[in-house]
């Protein structure tokens, strides 16, 4: 069954601020239309309590043209959705202009569980002071509700969300959305001064082509009954998405792209961000996507002729600005790892290279490298395996000895398990104290002791932090133990 990421925007269209950049309502809906709204979100909650959307529902995220929990109907409809069994959280956008007291005694009396509230609240300069809007957020904040808070890029707003920046509370996470309609793009000092307040504010100016295989496990829906995968996709013929890009966060911030989890769990919808205290990734196939990375992942000058997407890159970019320390986690030797990557490379602290064979921890200037060899009779046992299987051989070695050993075949043969079985067994009756894998065309040896998840355990004890409080990403099965260590095994 999937688990199912939903976002609903019902008929309501009311606003009690009057915001000059904002492209939605300004104005204040009929008892009939308030009427028609509450019915269609009362249709909704049942078909949610039935299980009739088709899965079970993770997470579900309120995001209305108008301001809805100015409503008391919605602060029940969301205590409701809140018992749903499996639900990770439940939440809405909003001004925050109600009744932080009365509401939430509203939520809590309807049967809520205050533990998977979220509110995602827009500060306005126009309608509200800092100090009125800093108010709330700690009220909530207090209450535990989980929060974010932020605003809409608007050169003129700077000395408003720099102060509300200050005001805030150390934890709380300011976003800044990129301003549309603006008729020009932003100058170098604005988007520095914005990246200032959010590190994440590059993510808002990257191109972000749609990929609708990354949203299959969610549905926006309408309350006229409409579904589409979200709020900024058109259906095709097929039913899918068309759209050529993800244009805001909504859009691009819920796919299920380990950088949106890596950056705000695994509910980023919310857009609450996860703070892991270090990040480990693997290069090609997570950094480096696509079939050309993923080949000839280990040998010398491989293929690599794909670029980082910018909008990872940007990611990247913020972790680093937000002080979280970057490693990668790579089949790849120290050197060829440097080649492919050299476009973020000053952003990573070290990392886990060859395998696991390879250590590296760069801090305060230091550098801190860890080779674990293996005994010289690795050679002649892989050139027995290279007799019978042809190939390259590739030797990496340093001052400690050899550390990596890798036989690559032609492009394009890969290895398959049954060869790998029997090349693990040749080189094991030569040479004990070796684990043998392959990835694409290359058979990769490392010492016994070594592997990803190794590498991270040894940087996250000299980091004094626990491999659970960090986060990663690999999709290879190499990676699979490294995933394991983290806390949302996956991500």
């Amino acid at each position: 069954m999937k688990e199912l990421e939903l976002m609903y925007r019902g008929s309501l269209r009311s606003c009690n601020y009057q915001c000059s950049y904002c492209p939605f309502s300004k104005r204040r809906s009929s008892d009939r239309e308030l009427l028609k709204d509450r019915e269609q979100w009362t249709k909704l909650l049942g078909r949610l309590e039935e299980g009739a959307e088709g899965g079970s529902i993770r997470s579900f995220l309120l995001v209305p043209y108008g301001e809805a929990l100015l409503h008391p109907w919605y602060w029940e409809g969301l205590a409701r959705i809140s018992r749903l069994p499996g639900l990770r959280g439940v939440g809405a956008q909003t001004n925050g202009s109600f009744s932080v007291e009365n509401s939430l005694e509203l939520f809590c009396r309807a049967g809520g569980d205050l533990d998977r509230l979220r509110l995602w609240i827009s500060f306005h300069p126009e309608m509200t002071s800092v100090e009125e809007f800093v108010k709330t957020c700690r009220r909530l904040h207090r209450a535990g509700v989980r929060l974010c808070v932020g605003g809409v890029g608007v050169p003129e707003n700077l000395p408003a969300l720099k102060k509300l920046r200050r005001e805030l509370p150390e934890e709380l996470y300011l976003w800044i959305n990129r301003m549309d309609g603006m008729r020009r793009a932003y100058t170098e000092e604005e988007a520095e001064a914005f990246r200032r307040i959010d590190p994440y504010f590059p993510r808002e100016l990257a191109m972000v082509p749609a990929d609708p295989e990354e949203c299959q496990n969610r549905r926006f829906l309408t309350g006229d009954g409409r579904v589409e995968i979200c709020n900024v996709s058109h259906k095709g013929k097929e039913g899918q998405c068309v759209s050529k890009r993800c244009s805001c966060y909504l859009a691009y911030g819920g796919r299920a792209h380990f950088m949106n989890r890596i950056l705000f769990g695994p509910e980023p919808v919310f857009r609450i961000p996860r703070r892991a205290k270090a990040v480990f990734l693997d290069i090609c196939g997570t950094l480096l996507p696509g079939d050309e990375a993923r080949r000839g992942v280990a040998g010398p000058r491989a293929r690599g002729r794909e670029r980082i997407p910018g909008w990872v890159r940007s990611g990247l970019e913020g972790l680093k600005g937000d002080g979280i320390p970057l490693f990668f986690a790579t089949t790849l030797p120290y050197g060829e790892a440097k080649r492919r990557c050299r476009e973020i490379w000053p952003l990573f602290s070290g990392g886990v290279f060859a395998g696991g064979g390879h250590v590296v921890i760069r801090e305060g200037g230091k550098v801190q490298e860890t080779y674990y060899p293996m005994d010289r009779g690795v050679l002649s046992a892989a050139g027995s395996v290279r007799e019978i299987y042809g190939g390259r051989l590739f030797t990496y070695r340093s001052k400690a000895g050899i550390y990596k050993v890798t036989l690559v075949r032609e492009h394009g043969r890969l290895w398959g398990e049954a060869e790998v079985a029997k090349a693990r067994e040749l080189l094991l009756e030569h040479e004990k104290g070796i684990r043998v894998f392959a990835e694409g065309e290359c058979l990769e040896i490392v010492a016994e002791e070594t592997s990803k998840a190794e590498g991270v355990r040894r940087i996250c004890r000299q980091l004094g932090i626990r491999p659970e409080e960090a986060a990663g990403a690999g999709d290879g099965a190499e990676d699979q133990g490294m995933m394991e260590l983290f806390q949302e095994s996956g991500l």
